[in-house]
């Protein structure tokens, strides 16, 4: 008994050692397969799943299964099998369902989810797998990273499909997943800001995409992973967009940055390894990218050689894919589209080159029709008929719009509607402006997607644009307008300029949001330009009456001319708004959500659920503007887009009048604007005036006796017709362009006298500007104020002391002895010669409020190294200026040509006044020329001493000239006296009363004296 006991122990020890073993080894196999399937190596672990299956007891049989049908689905779809990939995908899901529902197996089965959603190229199959994948992770992991993973693809999907804004909300998102679950993730940060890009891209939202085009390439830097394929495709996005919004400086930078870059990581093995898929050979993708960015900007300097090269560079890459890639690559057909632009430069200058032209563009179509993509087939019958036209073969490129049509899409997009303005244009051309109106009220049906009777596109407004803000529907819709304003102007039917106007007006609010309230470029100064043409034009062809309309469109000129020096401005007078980045961020993307679920509302059948949807929205909107304004309760009234002209009016007094110029390609505008009324006036050819201004400034640095000549013609031109005769005492300017340069008060009317002598004058570089600017308080502090006057090595010879300019880098004697009286007049602290250094202004910009700078500036052709010229040759440059906090209530700066820099393209004259006022200074007096030493500081220390007696700024200016006029009756030419003026806030630095207060208290005491002597007397 004792035996069998002893024998049947033995039995069960030797199993459960066995077992034991046995669990050893299916442990040690499971953690082998794992390794192997981390390193993708799936062909090894699906042996080794296949034996699990066959070691492991029941319980865990189903995980094994389900784990090697896992590796066999990976495997299929590494071979391109996809449709087999899923069917093993589908049957490892049923095995991972049928195990125990632990953590482990729920991330399996939501793993298996994506890699099935991956092997649908119907997206609209994949996007349902897609989204039980993500309703199943949510539900049971609702904090594995796997919910990423589905958002994004998501976010690709909506996009392949074209439902943008459905894809933008799935990518947002995203976004908020990665930054709340792996905020170190910047490769799939990186990853999702570019498909955020595109899809915005698509929907011709230029301002979001170039926004996260840029935070894309930032994430993918940061991430810093072998592999640089991903910054190589951002840095690529990122030049394109900012070519396309005009920022060539900028696309030139990234550009730089990947030639010096590109062939170091190309050479890397890891390079265009990380989402090859099934492609060979992917990296010569990429090369091709880098010499497509190259090719758009040789194209832009119009270097046909060096583009030419790359372009057979992008053709040789190009033929040595198969032709299965070949169908869905577009690199080249990009690069052809791109040397077109080119070829439309060259054959302005040699007609020979048409031919060749029409030939060039008749290829890429023939390429494109080889490809897969409709759409790029499209874009080629666009660049085809573009040819033609531009070559006024107009029957032949409406043959070729025709054959266009026969192109089925299932969404109308940019090159559609860019073909049907393109039609519109021939049809009008050749004298057929119904077709071409009937064309264009068809086109805006598709784009709209809405009926739409041609008379209605008068009333059409832009929120029905869907927030379509890029260059090519500007261009577009500018085009449509200026169809409709050629068609009034034969056919004079009102409703034809009313058309134009609108689609004027719904270009400006396009711009508005197309506009990155950055630094003006080319392409910006154009639109604008054609803009403001359009909306002026039309208005004074409609009703240059209608008071209403008129103001509107001043609001929209204000509000869309550059924010570049107005932003810089903006933050060093508000002290920085209070409203964090983020929650304004917040408010975007619930507007956008909002956007999108009425857009859903208009089409679905059953709205209940998306009505409370939509409620729920503005709640949350409304919640969020709470939140914006408890931060900071200035910021709608202060933001840059708040600008209104009925504000500005309440600021003026009866006797003051603004005069705002708007200088176009064409035509120079100008608006009066008084506290009751606004008026609009063409003032005639930019060119003539332009040219008589030319004239005008000739005469005056040469001294020349004819300027008064130039100077009547140019005040019958542009002042008298504003004037009229207005009572009025005070004039603003705000001029823009070359009338810049211009002294106003210097022009001389038909009764022979001087603006000067009839009205006090000042200036502003934008009405907004003005408005800040307007102070209330008046303080009164006698040691706020310091001057400068440095001496220079150049020492003058008692002839050229005798007509001597502040020019050169002469030393300035005078300027020394104006500096210094002018300091006694307000005890100020006085900085003389080598003491007037860069360290002591530098200092003295936040520890004084009034700033006398008695010294030389020099101009150079890049602004921003232009600078102001201290002792020891010292200098402070423009863009310094512009990182200084400078918070003077006046700067004058008593050095030649201050006022005057260098033109920049839609940012006006960039001078050194200009610099000062948008690093902070409220008040700046400068000058228009190079003006004489002697003469300036006779007007200098009049003008402060008309200040000290309690007058404005533009009072005391005036004045001080008058005085020069009457006391120097040889020297009336305007060059001795005209060149300063004042431009800002010209309120009082000294109050008036002020003196008063002492010729009161000595006649208080004359009194008391005069009644005790005269009480003697009688006693």
């Amino acid at each position: 008994m004792k035996n069998f006991i002893f024998i049947l122990l033995s039995l069960l020890l030797l199993k459960n050692g066995l077992c034991h073993s046995q669990s050893k080894r299916v442990e040690t196999i499971e953690k082998e397969a794992d390794l192997l399937e981390s390193n993708k190596d799936f062909d090894k672990s699906v042996i080794l799943w296949k034996s699990l299956t066959k070691l492991s007891n029941d319980k865990k049989n189903k995980f094994y299964s389900g784990r090697y049908f896992f590796a066999k689905g990976n495997i299929e779809a590494d071979n391109g099998n996809y449709e087999v990939a899923s069917q093993e995908f589908k049957q490892a899901l049923s095995f991972f369902s049928e195990s125990e529902p632990t953590k482990t197996i729920k991330k399996w089965i939501s793993t298996t989810y994506l890699e099935l959603s991956y092997c649908y190229y119907d997206w609209d199959e994949a996007l349902k797998i897609n989204k039980k994948g993500l309703e199943y992770t949510a539900k049971n992991l609702p904090k594995d990273t796997n919910i990423i993973s589905f958002l994004v693809d998501q976010g690709d999907i909506y996009r392949r499909i074209r439902n943008y804004e459905q894809s933008i909300i799935s990518l947002e998102k995203a976004l908020k997943k990665i930054n709340s679950l792996t905020p170190n993730d910047y490769e799939n940060l990186g990853y999702t800001h570019n498909l955020l890009g595109i899809s915005y891209s698509d929907l011709h939202i230029h301002n979001q995409s170039l926004y996260h085009y840029s935070k894309g390439l930032e994430n993918h830097i940061k991430s810093n992973t072998a592999d640089k394929a991903y910054v190589v495709n951002s840095m690529n996005n990122v030049i394109w967009e900012n070519l396309d919004y005009g920022d060539e400086k900028k696309a030139r930078e990234v550009l730089n940055e990947l030639n010096i870059n590109f062939y170091k990581w190309y050479r890397h093995k890891t390079f265009a390894t990380t989402d090859a898929g099934g492609f060979k050979n992917y990296n010569l993708h990429f090369k091709a990218l880098l010499y497509l960015s190259n090719l758009r900007l040789k194209s832009l300097e119009k270097n046909e050689t060096v583009a030419k090269q790359y372009l057979d560079s992008i053709s040789m890459v190009f033929k040595s894919y198969p032709d299965e890639r070949k169908k869905i690559d577009n690199t080249l057909l990009l690069a052809r589209y791109e040397f077109d632009n080119l070829y439309s430069f060259l054959t302005r200058n040699d007609k020979t080159k048409i031919n060749e032209h029409i030939n060039f563009a008749k290829k890429t179509l023939e390429i494109a029709k080889f490809s897969k993509s409709k759409h790029d087939e499209l874009v080629a019958y666009l660049k085809l008929a573009i040819v033609y036209n531009r070559h006024k073969k107009y029957n032949e490129a409406l043959a070729v719009i025709n054959d266009s049509k026969k192109i089925n899409e299932s969404f109308f997009n940019a090159s559609r509607f860019s073909i049907q303005v393109l039609e519109a244009t021939i049809l009008n051309s050749i004298n057929q402006p119904q077709k071409a109106k009937q064309v264009l009220v068809g086109s805006f049906e598709n784009l709209l997607k809405e009926k739409i009777k041609a008379k209605s596109l008068k009333n059409i407004k832009y929120k029905k644009f869907n927030n379509f803000n890029s260059s090519t529907f500007l261009r577009n819709i500018l085009n449509s307008a200026t169809i409709y304003l050629l068609i009034y102007e034969k056919s004079k039917n009102k409703e034809d300029i009313l058309i134009s106007n609108n689609l004027f007006f719904i270009a400006s609010e396009m711009f508005a949001e197309f506009y990155q309230k950055g630094k003006y470029n080319e392409s910006l100064k154009t639109f604008n330009q054609e803009i403001a043409s359009g909306l002026l034009e039309t208005q004074l062809l409609i009703n240059p009456n209608d008071k209403l309309k008129i103001k509107t469109i001043l609001n929209r000129i204000e509000n869309n001319s550059s924010q570049h020096l107005w932003n810089i401005f903006e933050i060093k007078n508000s002290q920085n708004l209070k409203v964090p980045a983020a929650l304004m961020r917040n408010l975007n993307e619930l507007v956008f959500e909002k956007n999108a679920i009425e857009t859903q509302i208009e089409s679905a059948k059953e709205v209940n659920d998306l009505n409370l949807k939509l409620a729920e929205l503005n709640k949350k909107i409304n919640e969020i503007k709470s939140q914006i304004n408890q931060k900071d309760k200035s910021y709608e009234t202060f933001k840059s887009g708040n600008f209104s002209i009925e504000d500005i009016q309440k600021k003026t007094s009866n006797n003051q009048l603004m005069i705002k110029y708007v200088v176009t390609d064409k035509t120079v505008y100008a608006f009066a604007i008084k506290n009751s009324s606004v008026e609009l006036l063409e003032i005639g050819e930019t060119g003539p005036i332009k040219n008589l201004v030319n004239q005008y400034l000739k005469h005056i640095n040469s001294i020349n006796q004819n300027y008064t000549k130039t100077s009547k013609l140019l005040h019958e031109k542009i002042v008298q017709p504003i004037l009229k005769n207005q009572s009025i005492d005070d004039i603003i300017f705000i001029p823009e362009d070359f009338l810049i340069a211009v002294s106003f008060e210097s022009l001389i009317d038909k009764n022979d006298k001087m603006l000067v002598q009839n009205y006090h004058t000042s200036y502003s570089y934008s009405i907004k500007l003005w408005d800040i600017l307007q102070k209330n308080n008046i303080t009164v502090n006698n040691n706020r104020f310091v001057s400068f006057a440095p001496n220079y090595s150049k020492i003058p010879t008692e002839n050229q002391n005798r007509g001597l300019r502040r020019a050169d880098l002469y030393d300035l004697k005078e300027a020394k002895i104006e500096a210094q009286k002018i300091s006694e007049l307000f005890s100020g602290k006085l900085y003389m010669n080598e003491n007037a250094n860069r360290k002591n202004f530098i200092d003295a910009t936040t520890s004084f409020s009034l700033h006398h700078l008695a010294m030389h500036s020099l101009l150079e052709n890049d602004y921003s190294k232009s600078s102001l010229v201290f002792s020891g040759g010292q200098k402070v440059y423009f863009d310094e200026l512009y990182q200084l906090n400078f918070p003077s209530d006046l700067v004058v700066l008593s050095a030649c040509n201050t006022g005057i820099g260098t033109m920049e393209s839609g940012e006006g004259m960039m001078s050194l006044s200009r610099a000062l006022t948008y690093s902070g200074v409220k008040s700046s007096v400068y000058s228009l020329w190079q003006v004489p030493d002697k003469e300036t500081s006779e007007i200098m220390i009049s003008f402060y001493e008309n200040l000290k007696k309690g007058q404005p700024k533009d009072e005391a200016l005036t004045n001080a000239k008058k005085e020069f006029l009457a006391k120097n009756p040889m020297k009336q030419h305007p060059f001795y006296w005209a060149g300063f003026v004042v431009n800002g806030d010209v309120s009082p630095i000294a109050s008036p009363t002020s003196n008063w207060i002492w010729f009161a208290l000595a006649g208080g005491i004359l009194i008391v004296i005069l009644g005790f002597v005269f009480r003697k007397k009688l006693f």
